[in-house]
């Protein structure tokens, strides 16, 4: 009870001594501290465009560290809450999709699979220059037990022709690798 206390009290004297900057400070160094003062400062008459701002980078924070950790149905939670402070922010609608996906794909359905790769496609047209959504696109054809591998190496090969994380240029290189071998062997079974 005493601990409640003294963090209402340390999250009041942070609201009432906190500017647009030092919202975007905290944004960045610690987001859920930010939002569990959201409520508190969604009740203030008007919210200030930095304010707003900050807890738009916050949500993307969170909810980044929850896609990061697989957890998609929180990640997708602080996405939504993000676009709904702004609408147009690029960054949440990207990734909300992602975590969409990446949801859909973990549970594997065949008709989730085929709404996965549909939310791949609208994320890729939100960040044309990055190759994420092709690979799981190339993914999701594979999961869905698909044996066109034109599609599959061709989403693959899409992700390596675009702007990609380095960890992930890897593991997108060995699963062409992969899949021209089993597209091969394949064939050589059926000559």
């Amino acid at each position: 009870m005493v601990y409640r206390l003294i963090l209402l009290f340390s999250f009041i004297i942070i609201a009432l001594n906190c500017s647009g900057g030092a919202y975007q400070k905290l944004a960045v160094d610690n987001p859920r501290v930010l939002l569990a003062m959201e409520d508190s400062l969604t009740n203030a008459s008007q919210l200030k465009p930095s304010t707003v701002n900050a807890l738009v980078l916050a949500h993307n924070a969170v909810g980044a560290s929850d896609l990061n950790k697989k957890d998609y149905s929180s990640a997708i939670q602080h996405f939504k809450d993000a676009i709904r402070l702004n609408p147009s922010d690029t960054i949440a609608l990207y990734n909300v999709l992602i975590a969409e996906g990446h949801l859909l794909y973990k549970r594997g359905e065949r008709n989730g699979l085929w709404d996965a790769i549909e939310k791949y496609h609208k994320a890729s047209r939100l960040k044309p220059n990055i190759g994420e959504p092709f690979y799981y696109i190339g993914q999701s054809y594979l999961k869905n037990g698909n044996k066109d591998f034109d599609l599959i190496l061709e989403s693959y090969e899409k992700a390596i022709s675009l702007e990609l994380d380095p960890t992930l240029m890897p593991i997108v290189l060995a699963a062409i690798e992969k899949q021209k071998n089993r597209e091969k062997t394949l064939k050589d079974f059926w000559k």
